[in-house]
């Protein structure tokens, strides 16, 4: 085999495409290896998309719309909020910059060479060989050829193939040029390439390259597959009983071969499933739209309002209904000071348990469990912590943001934080993900349900109850891999999940089992994510808005000096808070004195409100309230952005480093600052009130840049 270069082409990309859905959208070709390698990679890192599939012909001309110039060699296309590339060595290229180390295809040794020989020679020769082979067997008879390839074409494509079936074919026949060998021909080709695979795996390896899958394997069986047919195939190839006796006696003897029967194995034990369509948000209408724009216009003036209820209603009680929120700042510090009048468990404890994750954050000071509960998760937590959690994001954040350098843009949420914190749940926290997008979605609806559902809704409770007890589950499969691990004499590395496993071992936590390690971190890892992400897309969407005090965070964060951007992230949430406050319950009749001016009373059954938000507004605290003063942090000015007392976020400590990192990243691009449409506002396509993105557009120089 020739030997070839050992990279992949560089990203192939259009700048400044709009694009707002709450998915990516997959545009391919139904049939062929390269869109199949494409969409292999796509499932792999459990991406969801939505699937625009194209019947011969007009799949050409729609990737040529997209990409601005014609040809069959530009497709598949993957449509991103903040980019869109194009051909499979940029999809396969983009997720090897991005995806954990188990999830890449490339290898990083002595491999490397033969896995690119066969990648090369699988997405050209054998490719372009086996599809024009099916394309050329199915044009014989036009109903095979609709039914195979318009099974999720487009209703306009499938309509032209039965009604200009014969004007079609002889236009496909002589663009792909396919009378130009007898399928014989092809077959004989494509018989020689799978001769020099089963050669290569009659060894017995596992896989072409080793013990490990490579992008070698994805490309031979994505490649093959038209004359294998898998029936895990994620485009569109024909079944056994809809191929012609000749098109079947060269899949046979195919089949048999060691390679055939190594394709149909990677299919059965290595395809990752698709994401099913049913399961993807729909386009948000024009409705929601209008609640986007009526959602940043209240958000510019929460600042006027806080300022306003703390001043004129220090607690103010809701008519009609058990609840009152306290506003003044004084009146919120003895509220969350006095844990044994207003408590937490009526809130947060039934749902914990409800989740299977009982967390000391949910109990009050008299549950016999809070106090040495909290003190094992403190046990495991160390001083220097905070310096590796820094190092970890700076070296991803660059990672991700280096790798985005070459659109122009970047998708603050989607591309950057979340990703980059199921990271960090995995390397700091030790709960390494089943996948990226398992993690989002149960750290975003046990939150929710948490802490924002405030209504009790019963089918969010319910979503939430299931997530619960499924991250419950793969969690315990960590642990007890870890104690398997530990009782064969191996050691861990070092992250929170294994110190609690440790820790558990000695004699002052004996009562510590895997049930009180799993509901622990758990709970930790609740609180991370979501409020991150939506912090971090808050203090960008306030700075952006204030161009007097953009330069300084700038300047903040290309110096590295972390103390002043910690000041401007911290009063910039302050401005837009991630939630309004917390809830309390009131058992008995309370009064509440710390204004100094009067007396309050709080009536017993009453749910209490406290809004840290506006208690941040009252100038008793915060002098000059309305006024952005990132120097307040180091004026020892009492946030209250992850609460306060004795129930104030765990993460709180992990906050200020992970917020500011987050921040600095972005604002190190130059010329940062909003893009246009909809995903360029602070709350881009929300989903339970978290944003799923926050495009900012940036100058981008010295790369690769095709077309527009």
């Amino acid at each position: 085999m020739k030997i070839i270069p050992n990279e992949l082409d560089p990203i192939r990309f259009r700048k400044d495409f709009t694009y707002a859905r709450q998915a990516c959208t997959f545009v391919n070709a139904a049939a062929g290896g390269r869109h199949e390698i494409a969409r292999w990679i796509l499932d792999l890192n459990s991406v969801a998309y939505f699937d625009q599939q194209h019947m011969p012909f007009f799949g050409k001309h729609a990737i040529g719309k997209l990409v601005n110039k014609l040809g069959y060699g530009n497709g598949p296309v993957l449509i991103m909020t903040d980019t869109l590339i194009y051909g499979v060595d940029s999809v396969v290229r983009y997720f090897e910059e991005r995806c954990a180390p188990a999830l890449q295809m490339i290898p990083r040794d002595d491999s490397l060479v033969p896995a690119m020989n066969w990648y090369r020679l699988c997405t050209t020769e054998l490719d372009e060989q086996t599809n024009k082979y099916m394309l050329g067997r199915l044009l014989e008879d036009g109903r095979a050829f609709r039914a195979v390839l318009g099974q999720r074409a487009p209703l306009i494509e499938r309509m032209a193939w039965t009604i200009l079936f014969p004007l079609l074919r002889r236009w496909l026949v002589n663009d792909l040029r396919l009378d130009a060998n007898a399928p014989e021909e092809r077959f004989s080709r494509i018989q020689k390439i799978f001769t020099a695979a089963s050669q290569q795996l009659s060894d017995g390896r596992r896989y072409l390259c080793g013990d490990r899958i490579t992008i070698a394997d994805l490309a031979l069986a994505s490649a093959g597959a038209p004359l294998v047919l898998p029936e895990e195939f994620g485009g569109a190839i024909p079944g056994m009983r809809q191929i012609s006796q000749a098109y079947r006696s060269n899949v046979i003897p195919l089949r048999q071969t060691l390679a055939g029967q190594f394709i149909i194995r990677l299919y059965q034990q290595d395809r990752p499933l698709t994401i099913p369509q049913s399961e993807l948000q729909a386009t948000p209408g024009p409705l929601a739209g209008l609640r986007q724009r009526l959602s940043v216009f209240l958000n510019t003036r929460l600042p006027g309002l806080f300022s306003f209820v703390q001043r004129h209603f220090p607690l103010l009680k809701v008519p009609f209904v058990p609840l009152a929120l306290a506003t003044r700042n004084s009146l919120v510090v003895e509220v969350l000071s006095r844990d044994s009048d207003f408590t937490i468990e009526e809130i947060n404890s039934h749902k914990m348990a409800m989740q299977k994750g009982a967390f000391f954050l949910g109990w009050d000071r008299d549950n016999p469990q809070f106090d040495r509960e909290r003190e094992f998760a403190r046990s495991a937590v160390r001083p220097d912590d905070l310096d590796t959690i820094r190092k970890f994001l700076r070296h991803s954040c660059s990672r991700v943001v280096s790798a985005n350098k070459h659109y122009g843009r970047i998708d603050v949420a989607a591309t950057l934080c979340k990703p980059v914190l199921v990271q960090l749940i995995g390397s700091y926290f030790g709960v390494v993900a089943p996948s990226d997008r398992l993690m989002m979605e149960w750290s975003r609806i046990l939150f929710y349900d948490l802490f924002e559902n405030f209504f009790n809704n019963r089918k969010i409770h319910a979503k939430a109850i299931e997530a619960g007890i499924a991250r419950r589950d793969w969690v315990q499969q960590l642990i007890v891999g870890r104690l398997t691990a530990l009782n064969a004499g191996h050691d861990l590395p070092d992250n929170l999940l294994n110190r609690m496993i440790l820790q558990a071992r000695k004699s002052d936590f004996e009562w510590v089992d895997e049930d009180v390690i799993n509901r622990n971190i758990g709970g930790l890892i609740t609180g991370i994510f979501e409020t991150t992400n939506k912090a971090v897309v808050h203090v960008l969407g306030v700075l952006l808005d204030r161009p007097d005090v953009l330069p300084g965070a700038i300047a903040a964060a290309v110096e590295n000096d972390m103390e002043k951007m910690h000041g401007y992230t911290w009063e910039a949430l302050r401005f837009l808070p991630v939630q309004p406050g917390v809830l309390r319950y009131c058992e008995n009749d309370q009064v509440l004195s710390a204004d100094g001016s009067r007396e309050f009373k709080v009536k017993s059954k009453t749910t209490l409100l406290a809004m840290t938000a506006a208690a941040m507004f009252d100038p008793a605290a915060f002098p000059e309230p309305r006024s952005f003063d990132p120097a307040r942090v180091s004026q020892n000015a009492r946030y209250m952005n992850f609460g306060f007392g004795l129930h104030e976020c765990f993460g709180r400590y992990v906050n200020t480093v992970t917020i500011p990192e987050f921040t600095a990243a972005v604002l190190r691009l130059k010329g940062i600052r909003r893009s246009g449409g909809r995903v360029g506002r602070g709350v881009g396509l929300p989903t339970l009130g978290f944003p799923n993105n926050f495009v900012l557009a940036f100058d981008a120089t010295g790369f690769h840049q095709d077309n527009d």
